[in-house]
């Protein structure tokens, strides 16, 4: 009899993370149930690395290492990791650390200010809201390239689409000037990028949209995130980002407002659109019961 219940201790440890060796990173908690790792639990649970959390009518609390701290909403799919946390499905507020950061369809997002305190939404395999409740974020994409910086009280939605063009860029945004090169601000994101190819000089302090494609081979000017070879330039803010009108201050479906479509190299001819909107409302968080 001691020989079996030995048998069976070796085998689930053997199946088990942490008889694989795998560190402990962690734990969560929720009221009621959830899964972890495919397994049903209720109350609490130790965390490795990789493991999946999976959250039904209630939502749970996953302290990891480090101070890291994450609210994990109802209907909710993250797999953790040591370095940070991919976000399947769902919502989930969270306090990073460190270099702890957050992924969700391919974006990263990681803090830029101490104390942060943030949300972020999946909304189907092509939508990702961020949300900056204390602190700061910035937001990258799969090629480390940065997107948009989320400041405090704001909130940006990201919407991903499969494209055609291998570096197409399409924003609006207002024309600077540092020396002798000339920077479009993103409106909405602070993110900036130096623009070549056209001239510029009668459009410093004005907002415009510009056409071009990403300078992928170059590397940027301190202070800026990229290098756009601009074809084409108008004045005025696309129509795309107010939903109709040249005004950047009017707003689209659903109290959002666009300020940039941007896309980026994958394989030869593969990219990815991102569509970025700054919503007017305010970000819901996931508490816990």
């Amino acid at each position: 009899m001691v020989a079996k219940l030995t048998a069976v201790a070796m085998i689930f440890c053997m199946m088990s993370p942490a008889g694989a060796g795998t560190p402990v990173i962690g734990t969560v908690s929720v009221r009621g149930d959830m899964r972890v790792d495919g397994y049903n639990v209720k109350g609490d649970a130790t965390l490795f690395d990789g493991s999946v959390v999976e959250t039904r009518q209630d939502s749970a609390l996953l302290r990891l290492d480090k101070g890291v701290e994450i609210k994990l909403s109802t209907d909710s799919r993250g797999v953790l990791h040591r370095s940070g946390m991919v976000l399947q499905q769902g919502k989930s507020e969270w306090v990073p650390a460190g270099s702890f950061s957050l992924e969700a369809n391919g974006l990263q997002v990681t803090s830029n200010e101490p104390n942060s305190r943030g949300v972020i939404s999946v909304g189907g395999p092509k939508t990702v809201e961020v949300a900056a409740l204390t602190g700061g974020f910035s937001v990258t994409n799969d090629h480390g390239a940065l997107l948009a910086r989320v400041r405090p009280g704001h909130s940006l939605s990201f919407d991903i689409q499969q494209a055609g063009a291998s570096s197409l860029f399409i924003a609006s945004g207002v024309i600077s000037v540092e020396g002798s090169l000339y920077f479009l601000t993103v409106n909405g994101t602070s993110a900036k990028y130096e623009v070549i190819g056209k001239d510029f000089e009668k459009l410093i302090g004005k907002t415009v949209t510009i056409n071009g494609k990403i300078e992928l081979n170059s590397a940027p000017p301190s202070g800026a995130v990229g290098i756009i070879d601009v074809s084409s330039v108008k004045r005025g803010a696309a129509a795309e980002e107010t939903g109709g009108g040249n005004s950047s201050e009017g707003t689209s479906g659903g109290g959002a407002k666009k300020v940039i479509i941007f896309a980026t190299i994958i394989g030869a001819t593969l990219g990815t659109a991102i569509a970025i909107a700054e919503t007017n409302n305010s970000p819901s968080v996931a508490s816990p019961n």
